[in-house]
């Protein structure tokens, strides 16, 4: 299978997939809506900032996101056995860096930022966000490098129709 870059094809060995490398960039210039998947219960409150999340079904409410395996959150988020996808605006830029781990912030430290309340499963909800799914985890599935979390959904809130913060070319855009 040939790669494309910059308009030509670059030929890969047949069976060998592109290098890490090669691969991200790639995936740099996809846009993604940003999020932030929170935690909590008995293991403590986590978060993360991500952009891998992608709905599986509407009956039953089902959603995916996707976590580094070595994200101090992962272990949180699977031993409390919820979470809540909070999809973020444009003017949660430096809350969206906060929960990416930039800065010296601990997991519970993040929360001080923004507008928390609770749901159904009692992670935390962004009052502000554009959509926020509260999800019960089913399913935690290791995937290479990272762990792919099914959850259904128990709930859901969400306010006036807003733009969305994406992340595209390694930087975040509004759409």
């Amino acid at each position: 299978m040939a790669e494309i870059f910059d308009g030509a094809a670059i030929a890969a060995p047949v069976g060998h997939a592109p290098d890490s490398a090669r691969f991200r960039e790639a995936m740099s210039r996809v846009a993604a809506s940003v999020h932030i998947v929170t935690t909590d219960g008995p293991a403590g409150l986590g978060g993360i900032t991500a952009t891998s999340m992608a709905s599986i079904s509407a009956d039953p409410p089902m959603l995916l996101f996707c976590i580094n395996k070595v994200s101090a959150s992962a272990g949180r988020m699977i031993e409390n056995g919820v979470f809540c996808i909070n999809t973020l605006t444009p003017e949660h830029r430096e809350l969206a860096d906060v929960f990416a781990g930039r800065g010296d912030h601990t997991l519970e430290q993040r929360f001080a930022r923004g507008d928390w309340r609770r749901l159904s499963t009692g992670a935390p909800v962004l009052n502000a966000a554009v959509a926020s799914f509260d999800c019960r985890l089913v399913e935690a599935k290791e995937v290479g490098t990272h762990i792919v979390m099914i959850g259904l959904v128990e709930a859901v809130a969400y306010g006036p129709a807003a733009h969305s913060l994406a992340y595209v070319h390694r930087g975040y855009r509004t759409l």
